[in-house]
């Protein structure tokens, strides 16, 4: 796929890889992510520029972490640049990019070949905090020592402006390049490859890689394909944009249900304290608890059950019972006798006795 790009005729050279491993490369909007975006294109471009002129050399660089550092020297041993691209790690708010740009610069200057033109491509993905006018001083250095640049730019548009300023201080005889890849590209390294950073020719038309993202397809070579690349990515980001403007609504529907929730729970209030609640006040409160987030269909069910309960057993009224009736009932008095300590049999059937003895007199007066 790639063997037409990577054995372009390419001029001896010395590249610096500028890797930016900071924390940005988690990012997820350039599949798989930026970072794993960047190893592969790291791959692509030392295979490139080794199999394009064996006596080339190539170097790497991390920019993020505790420090800047020189991953691999420039070497032609394509082992070793593999084992330190992936065995660079993820880590770092943010990348110091003079510093980078200065450390590679030397470790240009030191190559055993001085015949080897020095480049040094710097791929980023996370926003720049250094000021443009020290960039542009490092680029007008740049150009003075005949370093060339190339900058890839995945992702940040903030970034835009400044790597322009740089690459107008550095370039000479069209040896600079800046590629800026917005979100929508499905493969970085496609992209790259397919740019006049791997095979340094004129600048491609923005629509064949950048805010398009057709990525590699040139539209000149194969309009078919490239028009039906752009029309399946303009319908994801299209369905990206519905989902995003339909979450509001959902998050929006989901409070509504909380708040009815809410008001339900509200109304099954709880007894005031000290308060104790008689058997029917507690079987209405709990038909109550069960109803507050029960369906229509389940309320319908549980008034259906309550209205056959009332039905089949009526509430009776408690009767108030005089306690001074309690005396005429021979049976309470005799069983009252009995409880008495003391109380002997004889006793008892005395009081008995005089008790009947008493209700006949007031039945004969009441005659």
């Amino acid at each position: 796929e790639y063997m037409g790009l990577l054995y372009f005729k390419m001029t001896l050279e010395a590249t610096m890889i500028c890797l930016d491993n900071s924390d940005w490369g988690r990012n997820g909007d350039f599949p798989p992510t930026r970072w794993e975006s960047i190893q592969e294109t790291t791959r692509l471009l030392y295979e490139a520029k080794l199999s394009a002129n064996r006596e080339s050399t190539v170097g790497l660089l991390s920019m993020a972490g505790y420090r800047v550092d020189v991953l691999v020297t420039p070497c032609t041993e394509d082992g070793r640049l593999l084992t330190a691209t992936q065995g660079c790690k993820v880590g770092g708010d943010k990348v110091d990019l003079i510093k980078s740009l200065e450390i590679a610069m030397l470790a240009l200057k030191h190559r055993p070949n001085k015949k080897q033109a020095q480049k040094i491509i710097v791929l980023l993905c996370s926003k720049l905090t250094e000021e443009a006018d020290a960039l542009v001083q490092l680029g007008k250095k740049m150009k003075k020592n005949g370093v060339g640049l190339d900058f890839v730019n995945i992702g940040c548009k903030e970034n835009v402006d400044k790597i322009q300023k740089i690459i107008e201080n550095v370039n000479n005889s069209d040896n600079s390049h800046m590629l800026h890849l917005d979100i929508g590209v499905m493969n970085v390294a496609d992209a790259v490859v397919s740019s006049p950073i791997n095979q340094g020719g004129p600048i491609p038309a923005p629509a064949a890689i950048g805010n398009a993202g057709v990525g590699a397809i040139d539209p000149n070579m194969d309009p078919e394909l490239a028009e039906a690349i752009r029309q399946s990515l303009e319908e994801q980001k299209g369905m990206l944009q519905r989902t995003h403007a339909d979450a509001p609504r959902e998050e929006k529907k989901e409070e509504k249900k909380e708040e009815k929730k809410e008001e339900k729970q509200e109304v099954v209030k709880q007894p005031a304290e000290g308060q104790e609640l008689s058997e029917e006040d507690e079987l209405q409160r709990a038909i109550a608890l069960s109803m507050a987030g029960a369906g229509p269909e389940v309320k319908k069910e549980i008034a259906e059950s309550i209205a056959e309960v009332k039905k089949e057993k009526p509430i009776e009224e408690k009767k108030e019972i005089d306690p001074s009736t309690l005396l005429e009932n021979p049976d309470f008095v005799s069983d009252l006798l009995k409880s008495l300590p003391g109380m002997t049999e004889e006793e008892r059937m005395k009081v008995m006795s005089e008790m009947n003895a008493d209700k006949k007199g007031e039945a004969k007066k009441a005659r």
